[in-house]
């Protein structure tokens, strides 16, 4: 059946068997395999396929016959159209279970790639109100469910979050359960304080108006919050009735910034911030170290469980000490961001080497060494593919064990290979998105075997998961049949 040739049809009762990595349900028809959105495994639904991309189909739920054990009443009132919190409907133990279970499938089923242990996912200490960065966009047409279109004027000023698929309409978000309630109270004031001042919305199809996003930043430790707006231009009049309207308002706004964006994408990290009020920073604390965080610096989304995540690639590091000893020589920490994990495994090493591709990161890095009067930590910039290299091992020492917690689409080939070409005797390899962290496994296949794999849930009532992967060196290469 080809793809022109589909024709959509229902089907009056099947049932949900397994969860997918994108969120949805997984339903298996005769031999056909349907994704569903806002489907729980163990529901028994009535089903609307309405597509066909090769051997995969899509579906809607039109009615649940028998709900799952594991289904729960969403929370927020823009749940299935936001596209944000996917199994909200799923409670926290099955989200759990399937994230261990889709990082098994990653490695057993798709990348084939042989492991030792896989250990339970770690629960995240707060399911909800966990994130410290939210970022949402200003908009001049709005996203609405396809039930509502026209019958809903929707070129209107937006605030939200871009909807699925559609890159020029924004959802306007009344109230979201990621990060602390009064992020959801400055929203909504921002929103009718701006088209009350008639303070033009960007359009990004024709890439004019003046307000195109707002950031939030916030601290566990110090309760600090951040507020930095993206505008397209600098307009002095725009800005000091915006901030006075927060000041005014949310005095418990610590920091008011701003970053001038004429660009036609949305990428900030390397433009400069200004500040309103406060300084150009929050600070955060881990494991009793300090961390500075600027607006566009990485670091850990979710800083209560980021303890958990590092405990755990600091337990990988404590485990793999060379007998006898309380320290290694050399480490490398690749893809540092602020240096937050070069920091909190500090005292397991005589010497830290970190590299991060953004240099305000690596700022942030250095000051945090500083801070926490920690000298034999060397932080370095640039891209990672061109830093790492022969020359810069020379000049840096060999290291022991290597660290790396790449971006979602994993390490380049180029620094895998010079992974391979350095052969420290373990690497602890930190992973948002294990599909590609299984890729990068399977290059080194070769060369290293997997101990253990141990999830992390760093994004509750999401299918994403953190996954930390310790690989031992082997004595000799592994043959492999061509």
């Amino acid at each position: 059946m080809s793809r022109k040739s589909f024709k959509a049809f229902t089907i009056d009762s099947v049932e949900i068997i397994d969860a997918a990595s994108d969120g949805r349900g997984v339903a298996k028809f005769e031999d056909k395999k349907i994704f569903v959105e806002k489907a729980v495994p163990g529901d028994i639904i009535e089903l609307y396929v309405y597509e066909k991309v090769k051997r995969l189909f899509s579906g809607n739920l039109i009615k649940i016959h028998t709900p799952s054990p594991l289904r729960v009443e969403a929370k927020c009132k823009h749940f299935g159209l936001c596209g944000g919190c996917k199994w909200q409907m799923m409670s926290y133990e099955g989200q759990l279970s399937f994230k261990t279970k889709q990082v098994r499938d990653i490695f057993e089923r798709i990348a084939k790639v042989e492991f030792g242990e896989l250990l339970p996912a770690l629960p995240s200490p707060t399911p909800y109100f966990y994130r410290n960065k939210l970022e949402f966009s200003f908009g001049t047409r709005m996203y609405i469910a396809f039930e509502d279109v026209g019958k809903i004027d929707q070129n209107v000023p937006v605030l939200g979050f871009h909807g699925k698929g559609a890159f020029d309409k924004v959802l306007n978000v009344e109230e979201c359960y990621l990060q602390l309630p009064i992020v959801s109270e400055i929203l909504n004031s921002v929103r009718a304080f701006a088209i009350e001042k008639e303070i033009p919305f960007y359009n990004i199809k024709e890439q004019h108006g003046f307000l195109r996003e707002i950031s939030f930043r916030s601290s566990v430790a110090t309760e600090e919050l951040m507020v930095f707006l993206t505008v397209k231009e600098y307009n002095k009049a725009y800005l000091d009735m915006f901030f006075t309207h927060l000041e005014i308002n949310f005095p418990q706004i610590n920091h008011l910034l701003w970053i001038v964006n004429p660009k036609s994408n949305t990428q900030i990290s390397e433009l400069p911030s200004f500040v309103w009020k406060g300084q150009g920073f929050i600070t955060e604390k881990l494991g009793g170290f300090s961390f500075r965080i600027s607006p566009t610096s990485f670091f850990q989304t979710n800083p209560r469980q980021a303890e958990t995540l590092y405990g755990v690639a600091k337990e990988m590091l404590k485990k793999v000490l060379p007998e006898g000893k309380n320290k290694h020589k050399i480490v490398y920490d690749l893809y540092t961001g602020t240096g937050s994990i070069a920091i909190y495994v500090s005292d397991l090493a005589e010497k830290i080497v970190g590299i991060e591709y953004v240099e305000s990161s690596i700022i942030d890095a250095k000051a945090n060494a500083e801070r926490n009067d920690l000298q034999h930590l060397s932080f370095f910039a640039g891209d990672m593919a061109k830093v790492l290299t022969s020359d810069f091992i020379a000049a840096n020492g060999k290291p022991d064990v290597i660290i790396t917690d790449p971006p979602r689409n994993g390490m380049a080939p180029a620094v895998v290979n010079q992974i391979l070409k350095v052969r420290p005797e373990y690497v602890i390899y930190i992973s948002c998105h294990p599909a590609t962290q299984a890729r990068d496994a399977d290059m080194m296949r070769a060369h290293y075997e997997i101990v253990t794999l141990q999830p992390v849930d760093m994004f509750p009532q999401t299918a994403h998961v953190e996954n930390v992967a310790l690989f031992r060196a082997r004595k000799e290469p592994l043959i492999t049949e061509e």
